[in-house]
């Protein structure tokens, strides 16, 4: 017996209230691709609430003996946490795969509409795909229909309209039903498949418009929120330590779970709003992410080395801290800033050592992505346009081996030498999928493929593609256009942030020297500018994420963050000094 079979013979009963409270559960299951039984999913809830109610009562009882707090009673929300968290999981689980989904679209539109014209059906198109893990999710849905069909021995058109109901996307919902619908009235099925992608190409497009006036408003809604929280705080900081009073404190320890912990979170949770606003693909390029591990190492070294020492003050006198705090001392110095500036310096060129590796990766994958995915889509229109010459298509791929096409010159000269040997057509894509880490040239040289193995590869096949191919590059190209002039709110909001900071400070030494209240610029400035820098970085991250679309992408501008803030500190530093002067006092 299983665990959810145990929580399932035990937990029955719990299971059935479960499921009459919230019965929302089970569509939400069949939507998301669990296939667990829900009764036995609600009974499986129902038993780790129990246990997580055992555990977290007695604790909380002996906590509140001990402490005699109100607060030791928290642990009390542990089962009702757990119970939330197993209820939403289907739910959250369902708007994953139906994001997830709404990239697979046109793709497998087109690959229908594609297959289509060169005489495979749709349900033969869909048997195809469901043995693939190009589409991993319509992979799933498809597979339940076969399973239906062979199994179960429902007619391919009934196991289709089955199938669409379940499919979180409503585009390709309405093209399956529309595709049954136009079969069963003997309607032109090929002609239907063609204007309903082109259809779902327009729509996607205008989302794209959509999508990047959210990401605008996302993005000043976290200009807003980590400015304006910021400079609240460290305000509230700085008067309570210069002018102290029973009646107003912000102790230190509570500024530092706030600046170092709190903030960087609400930072943070930005780059998951925008994740879960943002189309994404069913795989991306890893290359940077192994190459930014490669690299983390060296990065955490510096950073013990360099930077931990400015929190541990013991360690500057021992051997080799006391030779790199030296270091950063010197470069303080020659940057003409006073003391207290140490930790921040550091903190910057730890920020860009640790990213640099894959930041680089990023630079040289990514536009290399883009760069084959263009000469892909070049290559398919000149493929077309040689195909109608009456050759096959494997000896025009043979003869347009010879130009240019960019970066995928050299993956066509390959498959050219490969069709020369005589290797199947399914290995030449399964070689080519193994050197191109972009989802959408892969996806193009599938559909590419197999309407050659299994279509023929006629003309009006090609030229379909070709088309699509085209729409779909114009597509992604517009989406960059859209997402790239957002890139600057995160970049002017850590900007202004160090600037302002920095001024402030000075502004209230001086001030503070006017009313002879005299305290420690360097230790304000070690304790303030720190998470400053943190900000900026994760502000970097925001960046490349909303711009590309991946964290990868914001390796480079958290690198590029980290150059601008070290740069905003020593003009901000220099600057206000000369700039606020105070009268000296009498």
């Amino acid at each position: 017996m299983g665990v959810i079979g145990f929580f399932y013979a035990n937990f029955r009963g719990l299971g059935s209230l479960l499921l009459k409270i919230f019965p929302g559960i089970e569509s939400k299951l069949e939507s998301a691709c669990i296939r667990i039984y829900p009764p036995a999913y609600a009974s499986t809830i129902a038993g780790l609430t129990f246990i997580a109610a055992l555990i977290c009562a007695p604790l909380a009882l002996i906590l509140y003996l001990i402490t005699q707090s109100l607060l030791s009673l928290l642990p009390l929300i542990g089962p009702l946490i757990v119970l939330l968290l197993g209820i939403a999981y289907p739910y959250t689980q369902a708007a994953s795969l139906s994001s997830v989904f709404e990239s697979e679209v046109p793709y497998a539109a087109t690959y229908l509409a594609v297959m289509a014209t060169g005489g495979v059906p749709p349900y033969m198109s869909l048997r195809r795909l469901a043995k693939g893990e190009l589409m991993p999710n319509l992979a799933k849905i498809a597979r339940v229909a076969n399973i239906k069909v062979e199994a179960a021995g429902e007619d391919p058109i009934t196991a289709i309209e089955a199938m669409a109901k379940n499919v979180p996307s409503k585009e390709y919902r309405d093209l399956l039903l529309g595709y049954v619908s136009t079969l069963r009235s003997g309607g032109d099925v090929v002609h239907f498949l063609i204007r309903k992608t082109e259809m779902i190409f327009e729509s996607r497009t205008a989302s794209m418009k959509i999508v990047g006036e959210r990401l605008g408003m996302l993005m000043e809604a976290y200009a807003a929120a980590v400015m304006m929280l910021s400079l609240v705080l460290y305000i509230i900081y700085i008067v309570s330590r210069a002018l102290p009073s029973e009646y107003f404190t912000f102790p230190a320890s509570q500024f530092i779970v706030f600046s170092y912990l709190i903030m960087p979170l609400i930072a943070g949770s930005f780059i998951y709003l925008s994740d879960i606003t943002q189309p994404k693909y069913p795989f991306t390029d890893k290359r940077p992410f192994k190459a930014f591990l490669a690299g983390l190492p060296a990065g955490l070294t510096f950073f013990v080395l360099f930077v931990v020492p400015f929190y541990a003050e013991p360690l500057r006198y021992v051997s080799p801290f006391n030779f790199t705090t030296d270091l950063i001392v010197k470069l303080r110095d020659m940057m003409g800033l006073e003391m207290g500036y140490e930790t921040s310096i550091a903190l910057c060129l730890a920020f860009i050592i640790i990213f640099i590796p894959g930041a680089v990766a990023w630079e040289k994958y990514g536009k290399e992505n883009v760069a084959i995915l263009h000469g892909l889509t070049r290559f398919l229109r000149d493929l077309t346009e040689t195909r109608k010459t009456g050759m096959s298509p494997e000896k025009c791929m043979r003869i347009l081996s010879d130009r240019d096409y960019g970066a995928f010159t050299k993956h066509l000269k390959l498959m050219s030498k490969q069709i020369g040997w005589g290797v199947s057509l399914r290995k030449i894509y399964r070689d080519f999928e193994r050197r191109v880490y972009g989802w959408l040239a892969r996806a193009g040289m599938f559909i590419l493929i197999d309407s050659i193995d299994v279509g023929g590869g006629a003309p009006e096949t090609l030229d379909t593609l070709a088309t699509f191919m085209e729409n779909l590059e114009e597509m992604e190209r517009e989406k960059r256009a859209t997402l790239k002039p957002l890139i600057l709110i995160p970049y002017l909001s850590a900007v202004m942030l160090v600037f302002v900071i920095v001024i402030l400070i000075v502004f209230m030494k001086g001030l503070l020297g006017l009313a002879r209240i005299y305290i420690s610029i360097p230790e304000f400035v070690h304790t303030f500018l720190p998470p400053v820098v943190l900000i900026a970085i994760i502000s970097g991250l925001v960046a490349g994420k909303i711009s590309e679309g991946t964290i990868a992408a914001g390796f480079k501008h958290a690198v590029i963050m980290s150059i601008i803030t070290m740069i905003a500190i020593w003009l901000s530093g220099t600057l206000s000094i000369q700039v606020i002067t105070m009268p000296t006092p009498a």
